[in-house]
């Protein structure tokens, strides 16, 4: 679980980066909102991909001695999954409520209609379990390795 909770950090850790940039470079206004999400998408993607990537390979390679099978792939890449929802959520509601409280007025101007910090977390919740579901399927086909291929 130390290489699964490893890899649930660093893509937090990378996003709120991100995040701080942008506000810093005051990308997180009305005006620029299209151009922001499209960087922040881009920047996620390649962002997950890595981390799926790694996470497997790493998993791989330390606690499977080289050798492993796409469920066992699966596997760690759900768990990681399921520790980075919560660790995410948590970050960027402090993020949202003491870093950058203004964000609230940006992710609002996207016609979220009552509560737009709760209907942004729950879009990071869902979109963390779809795209770490489809994650956790692809990315064990590109790390696994059988006795026969490890020579």
């Amino acid at each position: 679980m130390r290489i699964e909770t490893k890899w649930a950090i660093i893509p937090t850790v990378v996003i709120l980066i991100w995040m701080l940039v942008a506000q810093a470079l005051g990308l997180f206004t009305v005006e620029k909102f299209p151009t922001t999400q499209l960087i922040g998408i881009v920047i996620s993607t390649l962002t997950f991909a890595v981390t799926y990537f790694m996470v497997t390979k790493e998993k791989r390679d330390h606690d499977y001695n080289g050798v492993m099978s796409w469920s066992e792939g699966f596997w760690t890449a759900a768990r990681m999954t399921l520790i980075y929802i919560p660790i995410s959520c948590f970050v960027f509601y402090l993020y949202i409520q003491y870093m950058n409280p203004g964000y609230k007025a940006f992710i609002a101007s996207d016609n979220f209609v009552k509560d737009p910090v709760n209907t942004y977390l729950m879009g990071n919740l869902v979109s963390s379990f779809v795209f770490g579901g489809l994650f956790c399927l692809i990315f064990p086909l590109i790390t696994r390795r059988s006795i026969n291929r490890k020579a």
